[in-house]
């Protein structure tokens, strides 16, 4: 049964790649104000995830539901205003070559709002100096840091205050220091009673003090789903043997 306080449900998916299975019957919820990590290994499933929700393709069964309303029925201006209540911080993060910090951050406020040159300049001040950019402002991506790349990707997602936040294995390759001003600024944005945080990612032990819910897929079906208490106590043979990076247990290993 749904609940009237879900921004998002994801309902009996399956989605079939390259004649295999990536999810097969895969269904949660996401309760507003609520914050949920998904893991699981490669070819698992959990890759898919935010791509169906941010309506990459539709080629797939099931309902993605977002606010009571399936996706797949968004007409093309429905399906464009969908997307400005998303935050989609991508895997490859996605800047624009030619563009420097500053502008880069400022596309989706010029696209998707009516806000004045100084007031856009204003949104992107602030989330410039939250996230310690002010030296590299002017820099283009192909001249930043990893972690300057990832925070610049970042405050793009979140420049519109999305009501939803999609975040996809953003920390892969980073340095564990110079990510932590990412990773304080996301867990200050997550604890907002009126945002939604869908994390994808291979570390989900990284997330665990500002997650609500943890749910890992392995050949495209769920076999674990609980609680951060849940997942602390690994009382799962799956979860287990992925924390312990063994060879011992359910999962075949490649």
């Amino acid at each position: 049964m749904s609940d009237s306080n879900d921004i998002l449900r994801f309902e009996h998916i399956l989605y079939y790649r390259e004649e295999r299975t990536s999810l097969n019957d895969v269904t949660f919820t996401l309760g507003r104000g609520e914050n949920l990590i998904i893991f699981g290994p490669e070819d698992s499933g959990a890759e898919i995830v935010c791509p169906l929700i941010a309506g990459v393709t539709d080629q797939f069964g099931g309902e993605v539901i977002f606010n009571g309303r399936s996706i797949k029925t968004f007409n093309y201006v429905e399906m464009h205003n969908y997307r400005k209540e998303l935050g989609y911080l991508q895997r490859d993060y996605g800047l624009i070559n030619n563009m420097s910090v500053v502008e880069n951050i400022s596309l989706p406020l010029k696209y998707h709002t009516q806000l004045t040159t100084g007031q856009i300049g204003d949104v992107v001040n602030r989330l410039v100096e939250d996230l310690h950019l002010g030296y590299c402002r002017n820099m283009r991506p192909v001249s930043l840091s990893g972690a300057a790349i990832l925070k610049t990707a970042y405050a793009r997602a979140i420049a519109l205050d999305p009501e939803l936040l999609l975040v996809e294995h953003a920390l892969e390759g980073q340095c564990l220091l110079n990510s932590q001003t990412y990773m304080r600024h996301l867990r200050t944005w997550a604890s907002q009673p009126e945002k939604s945080v869908i994390i994808v990612t291979y570390e989900p032990e990284r997330f665990i003090d500002f997650s609500d819910r943890f749910i890992m897929l392995y050949e495209g079906e769920i076999v674990f789903a609980g609680s951060r208490e849940d997942f602390v106590s690994q009382n799962n043979d799956y979860l287990r043997q992925y924390c312990a990076s063994s060879v011992e247990g359910p999962m075949k290993v490649l």
